[in-house]
């Protein structure tokens, strides 16, 4: 059994730094704030997945009192984060406790206490492609943020119901993926589901949408174009007037146009004065896919 010593909380400005990945910071100890954190028995927090045992995944879980949490104590070795990942699942039932499922290792994320998040969900820092599901099974993720070197993601144990799902029937062209939408809903990293680490790196890019067979329900036929280039003001805005469903409505802030920023669109039009989707000035585009090739 496995139990971490009492503290009270106090977020001091060293841990405050080492939380935002600022510098290197070393904290080897194993305490957590207002309360112990302890190894459960499988049958008081449920780690399985699918149908698969924690044990398989590598998922150990914990039963923690107060506001204690296994992951509470990373740590950042020359800007790298160190720590467990860990899927909160409710309240145990063991008295007063509340259950989690963590990594059995330790990762190249960080729970950050200071992370601005959705109520219901908490933070993670992380270096490198594997975003936290991917270390985790058991915890579902946002599309990650960039902030230097590091990824900031916002994340839950409670899997995270897609509004919109892939679907190859939508029939896109080559190099673009098809998507079905209740409503006004649009496309997501979120709903990429295993293939969000790709969106992380890359923007998702969606066209005005086609009215679905299914009545409340759009088609929309997607691409990930290459990273857009630092400075970039173009944005993807399926608000641009007299944008013909299929083509890809975009707003830009600055003097660069959607072909400059994204190779892949061709934006046969001139832009006009208008504005974006949160109402300020813009450049508005047309455009049309045409190929990912740069």
């Amino acid at each position: 059994m496995v139990i971490m010593r009492k503290r009270s909380v106090r977020l001091t400005a060293t841990s405050f730094l080492c939380a935002l990945g600022a510098g290197s910071c070393m904290n080897n100890e194993t305490t957590v704030a207002n309360g112990t954190c302890v190894v459960a028995d499988p049958v008081l927090v449920d780690c399985s997945v699918n149908g698969l045992s924690g044990d398989s995944l590598d998922l150990v879980g914990y039963a923690c009192s107060g506001t204690a949490r296994p992951d509470s104590n990373p740590t950042y070795v020359q800007g790298v984060p160190q720590g467990l990942v860990c899927a909160d699942k409710g309240a145990s039932t063991t008295e007063g406790a509340k259950g989690y499922c963590c990594s059995t290792t330790t990762t190249a994320c960080a729970f950050n206490p200071v992370a601005i998040c959705d109520p219901g969900t908490y933070g993670y820092q992380c270096r490198g492609a594997n975003r936290p599901e991917a270390l985790n099974a058991a915890i579902s993720c946002n599309q990650g943020v960039y902030q230097g070197d590091l990824i900031n993601y916002c994340c839950s144990g409670t899997a995270r119901t897609p509004s919109c799902i892939q679907s190859d029937s939508v029939g896109c062209a080559p190099g673009m993926t098809g998507w079905t939408c209740p409503g006004s809903a649009e496309p997501t990293a979120q709903d990429l589901g295993a293939n969000k680490s790709r969106a992380d790196l890359f923007y998702l890019l969606c066209p005005i949408p086609q009215p679905a067979n299914n009545a409340g329900y759009n088609n929309y036929c997607c691409y990930t174009p290459a990273l857009a280039p630092v400075g970039a003001t173009c944005i993807q805005d399926l608000n641009v007037p007299g944008c013909a469903p299929g083509r890809f409505g975009m707003s830009c802030y600055g003097p660069d146009t959607p072909n400059q920023d994204y190779p892949g669109l061709s934006c046969p039009d001139p832009g006009l004065s208008g504005q974006s989707k949160y109402g300020y000035p813009a450049t508005v585009y047309c455009c049309d896919f045409t190929s990912q090739t740069q």
